[in-house]
């Protein structure tokens, strides 16, 4: 695979001898070739989410038997034609693809190594016991790539240069050593950085603005919000050479996005308006199904109601009468009528008895 895509950019340099249309050229190749990878992924994903609500309701007439549930899941996937893997193959597919893309082009920006320049000099000194050293630069050595065949165009140009221009810059070099010998030289790999800002933001708020209604996860989330920024922020520390790749892969997503957001998402009859109108009905089948059954405690003996406590009341109406009126007679009830008491020094003593006509006298 490295080889096969370093042939590739060699083929393109002896198109067009320019270190960065070669790239350019080569990032959208390979992204044209895994374009119908993306478009897949895609469609599947959303087939999987217009088919939601279906899929959930196998799921839960089943829950108790997991092989019939996986049988009547198959038997549902092949019928509407969808595959379950879909979504997330085509995605493992390209990675590799996308690794060796940026090995290779990070390959052709290799040095020669200076040990054995440097020891050679040494050698050659050795006799007039010089204590003198040398130590040679980046800036001094030519390049040695990595992958490309050694007949090509390529690898002869960069075996005998050390520099790689291209629109004002080395792209062999990055843009904080740049920065750190002069800022004014600088300027164009800031642009370049710059470039895969906001190219990064614009492709998230593609994807964020087409959303079909999905939860998305927290942390998923998280993760989407921080991304756009870490490519810039890795870009100062790589060879403009990858930094060239970003802002090209950058702008062709975008316009593939645009051009899914448009066959895929757009018209009331598109695979993103039927996903979102599966979302929403499955969304508010749960909550109507919440509401059916939040409406009191239930008992355990059949799953009824408890009953009101009015209903409680009046149909134990005639027994608590008979109580109450129990309660009447007794004088003692909390209806009832107490002894007339009256109050003398703290003590309580009964109308008409001895120790009352005493206390009176």
């Amino acid at each position: 695979m490295f080889d096969l895509i370093a042939r590739v950019l060699a083929f393109f340099y002896s198109l067009i001898p320019s270190y960065g249309v070669s790239i350019v050229m080569l990032t959208l190749a390979v992204m044209i070739v895994v374009t119908p990878l993306t478009l897949k992924s895609t469609r599947s994903m959303l087939q999987m989410q217009r088919l939601q609500p279906e899929l959930k309701a196998i799921q839960t007439r089943y829950k108790d038997d997991r092989q019939k549930m996986n049988e009547e899941l198959m038997a549902f996937y092949q019928e509407n034609g969808i595959n379950p893997l879909g979504g997330c193959l085509p995605l493992l597919v390209q990675l590799p693809v996308f690794l060796v893309l940026f090995r290779v082009v990070q390959g052709i920006t290799r040095h020669a190594t200076d040990f054995g320049l440097a020891s050679g000099w040494m050698s050659g000194r050795g006799s007039l016991q010089s204590s003198t050293t040398v130590g040679l630069s980046d800036d001094d050595l030519v390049f040695d790539p990595e992958n490309l065949p050694v007949e090509s165009d390529m690898f002869v140009d960069l075996t005998q240069t050390n520099e790689m221009n291209f629109l004002g810059m080395d792209l062999s070099k990055t843009a904080l050593d740049v920065a750190g010998a002069n800022l004014v030289d600088a300027l164009p790999y800031f642009v370049l950085i710059l470039v895969v800002l906001v190219s990064s933001l614009f492709q998230q708020k593609q994807i964020r603005g087409r959303s079909t209604g999905a939860q998305i996860n927290p942390q998923q989330e998280m993760i989407m919000r921080i991304l756009p920024w870490m490519l810039p922020v890795f870009s100062f520390t790589m060879p403009a050479a990858l930094v060239v790749y970003f802002v090209i892969s950058n702008l062709y997503r975008i316009g593939q996005q645009a051009y899914i957001t448009q066959s895929l998402y757009k018209g009331d009859d598109s695979l993103g308006a039927q996903a979102a109108r599966s979302r929403e009905e499955a969304r508010k089948d749960s909550g109507s199904g919440n509401r059916k059954g939040s409406g009191g405690r239930t008992t355990e003996k059949k799953g009824q109601p408890t009953p009101k406590r009015s209903d409680a009341n009046r149909s134990t109406g005639k027994g608590s009468a008979g109580k109450k009126s129990g309660a009447k007679g007794s004088g003692a009830g909390r209806t009832g009528k107490a002894p007339t008491r009256q109050r003398s020094g703290g003590r309580t003593t009964e109308p008409g008895s001895p120790q009352h006509k005493k206390r009176k006298r």
